[in-house]
């Protein structure tokens, strides 16, 4: 008996890790990778595909800080079948907050204006990685994206791509 249940246990424990083997996790996307590796429950919805970039809607479980303050729209871009960039936006942000936030993840952005809009960067060469943000001064709207740059496709900014 107890080696059936010693059984049990190992293939209860196996077949859990293989559900979990593919799970996404919307605070740390892993870029570059093939979204079928992380799409096992079809959560990925296509809803547009420009210049070179397939956007989509996750439609599964995701929680981010951003979410405990305001509504945010999430889109992520795939370029070659590869996770490429997430793009967020909000309404009625808070500067403050936005600041304190991104300098403690990020560090001190490269700031710049942009008529009514305050656009802060940054840039993480060891991971590839760049990061962008707008904060509309009128508005209190935010746009912001973070991409992978390996997998940018020329000429285009990740957060206009979809003419927002």
């Amino acid at each position: 008996m107890p080696r059936r249940l010693l059984l049990l246990c190992c293939l209860s424990c196996l077949l859990a890790a293989t559900a979990w083997a593919g799970e996404f996790d919307c605070a740390k996307p892993p870029y570059g990778t093939p979204l079928a590796e992380v799409n096992d429950h079809d959560y990925f919805v296509k809803f547009l595909e420009k210049d070179g970039v397939s956007y989509y809607n996750f439609t599964g479980p995701c929680r981010l800080g951003v979410h405990e303050r305001l509504a945010p729209v999430i889109v992520y871009g795939v370029v070659d079948g590869r996770l490429y960039d997430r793009i967020m936006r909000t309404e009625h942000d808070n500067i403050d907050i936005i600041r304190q936030v991104t300098t403690k993840l990020a560090g001190t952005p490269e700031t710049e204006t942009d008529g009514d809009w305050l656009v802060m960067s940054w840039d993480f060469p060891e991971k590839k990685m760049k990061m962008k943000l707008k904060y509309n001064n009128a508005t209190k709207a935010t746009k912001s994206a973070v991409y992978y740059e390996p997998l940018r496709p020329k000429n285009t900014e990740p957060e206009d791509s979809l003419g927002r």
